[in-house]
């Protein structure tokens, strides 16, 4: 008896759900491209999957009554079997965030629709409930991403991969990103004329091995672009592998508002089966005179980063143009390096020019690994011009090089000369002449004014 009893109750019930069964769709006000603004709309459908009429159906909203969430129309009657569109409106406050903060969290920055509360459509005790989410736009965007590692470099975007590097480069990062808000702020609705102060830059790698791991901060105005660049090395020991890189760019706008962006990119590592390296490597003198003999002295250390061992190694310094070469022979094993010096004598009287001198490195003893070239200068030797001055007592001489230049005495002095042969005007009867005509000239200056002297006292008799 008490299972009928039973049964009879799950019958009354399920009769009762499928009498009366409503169906609501959930609703998101705004999108990515939304601004922060009063009335924005969207609509959500009410279903009566029942087989009888529903009378007076109640739309309400259960949230922060700052979101303002209105419905058109409020209430409603439905037939059985039919759907009644609703539109749901609402404010989007200047403060709403565009994307995740949360930095621990697995779709930290991500641009998406935030949960703000619920929906429900109700008749009597059949109710069916539904989410309202909210979005706005994100208004800091990464724009693009360089990576220059020695003379190879790739302009990125999210998702790709910078191919063929290999360890020992050193390798350098620059982020460009805009606040993409508008200069100006129409109706002074504040979704214009918004700053991000600051706006904090991150490039981290997310494999421990590769040690990148940087951070700054910067203002930025409305409808404006920055950019930073961050130092890294790819070092000497680095396996073959990719190495994934987040780069994240956010902040909190003057209305504070979340905004942001990340992007993440691959550096795929690719060591070579023989690869000698070249580094620290130096020339001295890079300048010389061909008026003698000069030493020439290189200094470089050579590198393994191959994956083999090297047992037939060969360095070799070669000046082509002068027909100069040394080499010396080595092992290394991956990894390792040694340093190495080389010395030249240039001659004297070698043809002034600039030359080159080429350093390279060898794997099983000729064939070739890598290449470094170096400039150096041999200037042109200038002669000089000597002459005896055979008025001094001490037999001094005097080397001139150029007219109206400075010389340097082996004697007594050190003197600017125009000439070796100059002479005094004092000593020239120009010079008497010039004496001769001032005396004069003072002489009836004198006579004049005794004159007028004498000639004062006549006048007042």
């Amino acid at each position: 008896m008490k299972k009928i009893l039973l049964m009879l109750m799950v019958f009354v019930v399920l009769f009762a759900t499928g009498a009366s069964a409503l169906q609501l769709s959930s609703a998101t006000i705004g999108n990515a491209d939304q601004d922060r603004i009063k009335d924005v709309s969207t609509t959500v459908t009410v279903t009566n999957d029942g087989t009888t009429n529903l009378t007076n159906v109640v739309m309400s909203f259960a949230g922060d009554s700052t979101y303002n969430i209105r419905f058109e129309p409020t209430t409603f009657n439905l037939a059985a079997g039919a759907t009644q569109t609703v539109t749901v409106k609402g404010d989007i406050p200047v403060n709403f965030d565009a994307v995740v903060k949360n930095s621990g969290a697995s779709d930290f920055l991500d641009e998406t629709p935030f949960k703000i509360g619920t929906i429900k459509a109700a008749s009597g005790s059949t109710e069916i409930i539904a989410d309202l989410n909210m979005q706005a736009v994100n208004q800091l965007e990464i724009d693009e991403v360089n990576v220059v590692c020695n003379d190879n470099s790739e302009r990125l975007d999210d998702g790709e991969e910078f191919e063929e590097l290999s360890p020992d480069m050193d390798c350098y990062i620059t982020v460009e990103f805009e606040n993409t808000f508008n200069d100006d702020d129409r109706n002074d609705q504040k979704i214009g004329d918004i700053e991000f102060d600051p706006v904090y830059i991150e490039v981290e790698s997310m494999d421990s091995d590769l040690d990148l791991d940087e951070d700054d901060d910067l203002d930025l105005s409305a409808d404006d672009k920055d950019e930073i660049t961050f130092d890294f090395e790819l070092e000497e020991d680095l396996e073959d592998g990719n190495y994934p890189v987040e780069i994240r760019v956010y902040g909190i706008d003057e209305n504070n508002a979340y905004h942001g962006e990340m992007w993440e990119i691959d550096l795929e590592v690719d060591r070579l089966k023989h690869d000698l390296k070249i580094k620290s490597a130096s020339i001295t003198p890079v300048q010389m005179s061909a008026c003698s003999d000069t030493r020439l002295n290189v200094d470089a250390t050579v590198l393994n980063i191959g994956k083999r061992d090297e047992e037939e190694v060969v360095v070799k310094a070669i000046i082509p143009d002068l027909e100069l070469e040394q080499k010396k022979t080595t092992e290394l094993d991956e990894d390792d390096s040694e340093r190495m010096t080389f010395s030249f004598t240039i001659p004297k009287d070698t043809e002034s020019r600039v030359y080159s001198l080429e350093l390279k490195t060898f794997f099983d003893t000729t064939a070739l690994s890598n290449t470094q070239r170096f400039d150096f200068v041999v200037e042109e030797c200038e002669k000089t011009a000597e002459t005896t001055d055979d008025s001094s007592d001490d037999d001094s001489t005097t080397t001139v090089t150029t007219s109206d230049t400075s010389v340097t005495t082996t004697g007594a002095t050190s003197a600017r000369v125009r000439s070796a042969s100059a002479s005094s005007f004092k000593d020239s009867p120009a010079y008497i002449w010039l004496l001769a005509g001032i005396s004069v000239l003072l002489a009836v200056i004198v006579i004049v004014l005794l004159i007028v002297l004498f000639r004062r006292p006549l006048d007042e008799e």
